[in-house]
């Protein structure tokens, strides 16, 4: 058995291995029949389009699954779920937003350290909270209609952010 004849078959091999259960049968047989393929590159190739079929079968069925409907609860948690993901990647984005706003700070101390932009209070004050709180009220104004939870998670990181800023005033 040549190299190809044994690529086709550990191709063959992996595919019984990775097939889900409806498609393992089909995916055996073509394994077996891989024995009556004459010419080592035709079998390879052969073993190429098995595999592929196997792959786009695997697919198909993988999508119907999807497409099932799903009862009254499994709606409910997938709202629910919606919900709790588009609250965190609001709240993500926000902070995201704001760490940039400080690695910018952070650059422009670099790049022009005559300026001595970090020792300013102001900037950090304009930089770090003023700009980022003004964004996020104006994108959570945006989406509140369309994506509610997102702009959820951007009004708690705002809030959030101001309570910190309130609590580092009272500090000092």
């Amino acid at each position: 058995m040549g190299a190809p004849r044994r690529l086709a078959a550990a191709l063959l091999r992996a595919a019984l291995c990775f097939a889900p259960q409806v498609t393992r049968e089909w995916a055996g047989a073509m394994l077996r029949e891989l024995d009556f393929v004459p010419g080592e590159w035709a079998a390879l190739l052969w073993a190429l389009g098995s595999v592929t079929a196997i792959a786009r079968h695997a697919g198909r069925n993988w999508m119907h699954g999807i497409k099932q409907p799903e009862t009254h609860q499994e709606k409910s948690m997938n709202s629910k779920a919606k919900k709790a993901v588009g609250i965190a990647s609001g709240a993500i984005s926000a902070v995201l937003l704001t760490g940039c706003a400080f690695a910018l700070l952070r650059i422009m101390d670099l790049l022009f350290p005559g300026l001595k932009i970090a020792q300013t209070e102001w900037t950090h004050w304009l930089t770090i909270i003023v700009i980022p709180e003004a964004i996020f009220i104006v994108a959570a104004i945006a989406l509140w209609r369309r994506r509610g939870p997102v702009a959820v998670g951007i009004l708690l990181t705002a809030i959030a952010i101001g309570l910190h800023a309130v609590i580092h005033i009272a500090g000092h």
